[in-house]
């Protein structure tokens, strides 16, 4: 059998994108899965021919129907979450993430998660803890226990571990990212590519709880804080941004650690945070100023386990 996909690069390396493009779409019509990813990715980048999400939606689930395991887990999350403008397909995915159970244990194990989730027939959470205290009232800070389940905590710091890399800060100077010692921690996000059920369903827990829209939520970021690790004094909201955010959620995943807290200013409020608890707060007044600045930093002395949060920024 021909490798379609390779020589398509190869194609595509010396510029002659069209033929590559056409020689991709002539081996994924005769059943090439491996040419079918390959355009599914190149439709998703947007580097080389023009982005379509749509049809690299429609591409990776090809590419997944011949075979390809690797495109199925992405076919199945811009299912559940709608990405590529074609609606959410929430049934269908979980339909699929079924199939994939019996020889998949990741597959397995988020049915399993989501079957102790009490939803809708959307993905919607049916009902939400009713204990919600108020830590600070302007501005606002609120708690809620128990937001998540031990189960869906561990599932959370099991995912993000292999993927934790050096927290980046924005730097409104050139408009890019960057690492600053202002933030010490590690990080890992969940773009919409590689959000799973487990995880769309959370973030749409988390829209219910913060009163926004899942639509408005930036990707889900698991943050690990090591002995001595911080992010000093900051606001999320960034100045002069007009897609502003909101407000920040945080969940705390892992217990029994000793230092550690997220500190409020001007608020003067501050929180040691427990696991599956959440402090939810505003970001900015009317006119798009920082209004709750806040500072993370795990203590030196740190004896328990690894203590990882979940942060969303809706905006």
């Amino acid at each position: 059998m021909q490798d379609h996909a390779s020589r398509a690069e190869l194609l595509a390396a010396q510029g002659r994108v069209g033929e590559a493009f056409a020689l991709l779409e002539q081996a994924t019509l005769g059943g090439d899965g491996m040419a079918a990813l390959t355009l599914a990715d190149w439709r998703m980048a947007g580097a080389l021919i023009r982005r379509d999400l749509g049809e690299a939606r429609r591409l990776y689930g090809r590419a997944a129907e011949l075979g390809l395991d690797e495109a199925a887990a992405v076919h199945i999350a811009l299912l559940a979450n709608g990405a590529g403008g074609s609606g959410r397909r929430w049934s269908e995915a979980l339909a699929m993430l079924s199939r994939r159970a019996a020889k998949d244990p990741l597959a397995r194990k988020q049915c399993s998660l989501i079957a102790a989730m009490a939803l809708d027939e959307e993905g919607n959470p049916l009902g939400m803890p009713p204990e919600r205290a108020t830590v600070h009232a302007a501005p606002r800070i609120e708690r809620l226990p128990a937001f998540l389940t031990v189960d869906e905590c561990r599932y959370l710091a099991e995912l993000a571990l292999p993927r934790l890399a050096p927290a980046v800060v924005f730097d409104p100077a050139t408009g890019q990212q960057r690492q600053d010692p202002v933030r010490t921690a590690h990080s890992a996000g969940f773009p919409f590519v590689i959000e799973d059920p487990v995880l769309h369903a959370i973030n749409r827990r988390i829209a219910a709880a913060s009163a926004t829209t899942c639509e408005q939520g930036e990707p889900l970021q698991v943050l690990s804080y090591q002995p001595g690790q911080e992010y000093k004094l900051h606001s999320d909201a960034l100045p002069g941004g007009d897609n502003q955010r909101v407000a920040t959620f945080l969940v705390t995943l892992s217990e029994g650690y000793q230092g550690g807290a997220t500190g409020f200013s001007p608020a003067g409020a501050g929180t040691k945070r427990q696991a599956r608890r959440r402090p939810v707060f505003r970001q900015h007044r009317r006119q798009g100023t920082a209004r709750a600045c806040h500072v993370a930093r795990r203590a030196a002395g740190h004896t328990g386990p690894q203590a990882d949060a979940l942060e969303m920024d809706p905006r």
